[in-house]
């Protein structure tokens, strides 16, 4: 709670500039590690609403106080809850710290719906735990695995985790910094099976991420406004995130800013 106090008192009454050398400085880089506890596994946690929901959220202090302010990913989680209905299997890959994970096993309902969230970072995937504990979320399926487009020692794909007990996957969720598509051709048999929605981070893949797409029969593409691309539209790799469909989207941008 002081921490949390003296980084807002901070970042309220100095300047931008001052704040960004005070961040960058390498003679305060003890204090920096004491202060956002970045020696400690489990983070401080707060009380999120956002959105009319209301949870328990385990994070860095930077991101805990962005997640109180006006979420993450806000445009991103607004729109994947657009897409998912109270009965729906929702796979979240590269949960992170689980703001898209919590929220969506709050929208979807805990007697039908439910949520497949993978984590591989071992800290931060304690820390989402920790979350799913506090707020006693029986709805999610969390899974401490690096996620990839075969099984190999130490990494497995979706398909072979929970492919046998899915039942209505409507959308999947990637965000692994680079190693999207393997990601996405893990999933392949859930893919061609259940058709879902997919969203996915863009990392100069584009194209390849779209021939994959195109050759499971998806037809629609979207940035996460829901403003329709093409594939061969020269500002493509500029988008953050790409949405996938095998039908029409009809969304409206004011709906996710």
């Amino acid at each position: 709670m002081l921490k949390n106090l003296l980084y807002n008192l901070t970042i309220f009454i100095f300047p931008k500039r001052l704040v960004n050398i005070l961040g960058s400085s390498k003679n305060l880089k003890f204090l920096r590690d004491w202060f956002f506890d970045r020696n400690k596994i489990l983070k401080p946690d707060g009380f999120i609403t956002w959105n009319n929901y209301e949870f328990y959220f385990y994070a860095p202090l930077q991101i805990l106080n962005r997640a109180k302010k006006k979420g993450i990913e806000n445009s991103l989680t607004r729109a994947i809850l657009s897409l998912i209905n109270n009965e729906s299997e929702v796979i979240d890959i590269g949960s992170n710290y689980g703001f898209i994970t919590l929220v969506c096993s709050m929208y979807v309902s805990n007697e039908n719906g439910k949520i497949y969230s993978f984590e591989c970072e071992n800290d931060i995937y304690k820390n989402l735990e920790s979350s799913i504990k506090k707020n006693n979320f029986k709805n999610i399926e969390l899974h401490n695995v690096i996620i990839g487009n075969k099984n190999s020692d130490d990494i497995r794909t979706v398909d072979s985790l929970i492919f046998d007990q899915c039942k209505n996957i409507n959308l999947i969720k990637i965000d692994t910094d680079g190693d999207d598509l393997d990601c996405l051709k893990g999933c392949a048999k859930i893919v061609e099976k259940f058709h879902p929605v997919v969203v996915i981070e863009i990392n100069n893949n584009l194209d390849e991420i779209v021939d994959y797409l195109m050759a499971k029969e998806y037809t629609h593409f979207y940035d996460q406004f829901f403003k329709e691309i093409k594939s061969d539209t020269a500002h493509l790799d500029h988008i953050p995130n790409l949405i996938a469909s095998r039908k029409e989207l009809y969304k409206s941008k004011e709906d996710f800013v």
